[in-house]
């Protein structure tokens, strides 16, 4: 594998690049964006579940699981029909690096925004348990 092409902008977009992935590419890339679905149907179950700030997260990791994996799946298709210019290999390569980022975000979030609201939510009830409750009649 020549890695020095990734540099090479008229390789990256060629309008006609050559024929489909490798079979070993093919399955890795199937991998990645099937589990990106199927990481979507387990965040939609998991979101009807989940109660206070982890809910929030389940819901990122839904729409993260469907962009991804439906996006992927047609730029993967356009490269096995040869499509013009959507079948560039640089589209694809820009797509993987943005689910990645995307998903380093998530999981930023995920570790520090979400303890920080439990402890919050935490310290909340801890102090509507010391106040009066309202008569009901």
């Amino acid at each position: 594998m020549d890695l020095s092409k990734l540099t090479n902008i008229h390789y990256l977009f060629s309008p006609y690049p050559d024929l489909g992935f490798s079979w070993l590419m093919r399955i890795v890339l199937l991998l990645i964006f099937l589990g990106a679905i199927a990481l979507a149907l387990l965040s939609a179950r998991q979101n009807k579940k989940a109660l206070g700030p982890i809910k929030k997260v389940w819901k990122k990791w839904q729409i993260w699981g469907w962009t991804t994996g439906v996006i992927g799946l047609f730029l993967i298709f356009f490269r096995e029909v040869n499509a013009i210019y959507l079948s560039s290999r640089g589209y694809l390569l820009i797509w993987l690096l943005t689910a990645a980022i995307w998903a380093m975000f998530i999981i930023i979030y995920w570790k520090r925004k979400v303890p920080a609201k439990k402890k919050l939510i935490q310290e909340q009830e801890e102090f509507n348990k010391w106040l009066p409750k309202a008569r009901r009649r």
